[in-house]
């Protein structure tokens, strides 16, 4: 019995720890595939611009993608220092509130460009210029600073009650024991997820009501405003299992939050980055890559073909450049050039000999 209950310990240890791996590769590929995308739309010239609150949309989930990661390559089983561990708590606390401020200001943004779009221009409704630089404004700075201030709450309960940081038995990430942060966090995300839902139905009903105005037109932000709502509607389900599992015991539904948790990156990679035109330069890029490489494997496989090939070449050059013109303008050859001279000097020596 005692063996058994072993045998039964280990397979769940290896569970948990495969469990965790996946995790991290979640993590990590969000990681990277977010900080191509964030490079590919700002350091490439063939990119269409995006909008400020968009950008500030994949650094938060950068942010939160290397937040999980801290302890990438580490065993379950291992315990991190206290600086470490609290880094990593504190910041697990913050980035649901960051991420989901920089979620609800993308589709904000989105909302506000697409009535942009069904309003007339001379409309009391319509934006002005300053007016859009004030809603940028505050879509950009309200989501770090409500971030933020997370963040300092998260740091004065750690760094006042050391033994409330820690790692627990088969945790994929340092928390802290006092629920307080947790618990804020998780209302703050659910009310920012109902304005999120409440937002985007009515960036649906404008779709739907003006549908040929966005259909017909090229410059319209049909495709954005789709992909916004998928990961709206994705982050919603997400966010709301995660609450579930927040406020019951780990025991009872096991590592599902985590998983959820690590989806969420890679969904934003998937949603986000699969524009063409963020597609585009990486596909040239590559292509070009393989047509080197194709190139240099047929000079390495057939060298003797190269070497002839570049002397006859070398030859062809040769001869063109020392080519001659014969009296009547005809191009002659350096070989026939040679032959006429040597005729010509036979000739004035027999000359000169009948003379004597």
């Amino acid at each position: 019995m005692t063996e058994a209950g072993s045998t039964a310990a280990s397979a769940e240890s290896s569970r948990e720890q495969a469990l965790y791996i996946l995790f991290t590769v979640f993590q990590l590929a969000g990681l990277g595939g977010l900080i191509i995308i964030f490079i590919t739309a700002w350091a490439t010239s063939v990119v269409q611009k995006r909008h400020l609150c968009w950008s500030s949309f994949i650094l938060s989930w950068i942010i939160s993608s290397l937040s999980y990661s801290l302890l990438a390559g580490t065993s379950l089983d291992w315990q991190p220092g206290y600086s470490l561990c609290l880094a990593q708590a504190v910041l697990i606390y913050t980035v649901p509130t960051l991420t989901a401020c920089t979620s609800l200001a993308l589709v904000i943004q989105v909302l506000l460009t697409v009535r942009s779009f069904t309003t007339p221009p001379m409309s009391p409704l319509s934006a002005r210029p300053s007016s859009d630089r004030l809603w940028t404004f505050m879509l950009l700075f309200v989501p770090y600073l409500l971030g933020a201030a997370m963040f300092t709450l998260s740091l004065v309960i750690g760094l006042k009650d050391h033994d409330t940081v820690t790692r627990p038995p088969g945790g994929f990430y340092c928390n802290m024991k006092d629920t307080l942060p947790g618990k804020i966090s998780a209302i703050v995300v659910a009310a920012i997820m109902i304005i999120c839902v409440f937002l985007g139905g009515t960036i649906s009903i404008i779709l739907r009501r003006h549908w040929r105005v966005f259909t017909n037109q090229s410059r319209t932000p049909l495709a954005t405003a789709m992909r916004v709502l998928c990961f709206s509607a994705f982050s919603v389900v997400a966010i709301v299992l995660g609450i579930i599992f927040f406020f019951t015991p780990r025991s009872s539904h096991g590592p599902g939050l985590e998983i959820v948790l690590s989806l969420m990156p890679v969904a934003a990679v998937l949603v986000f980055g699969t524009q063409k035109d963020l597609i585009e330069p990486w596909k040239s890029g590559f292509q070009k890559c393989l047509r080197c490489l194709a190139s240099c494997f047929r000079r390495k496989r057939d060298p003797h073909t190269q070497s002839t090939s570049t002397r006859h070449a070398s030859s062809s050059r040769l001869c063109g450049s020392e080519s001659q013109s014969s009296p009547d303008g005809s191009i002659l050859s350096f070989n026939e050039y040679v032959a006429g001279v040597r005729m010509e000097a036979g000739q004035n020596i027999w000359r000169g000999s009948e003379s004597s």
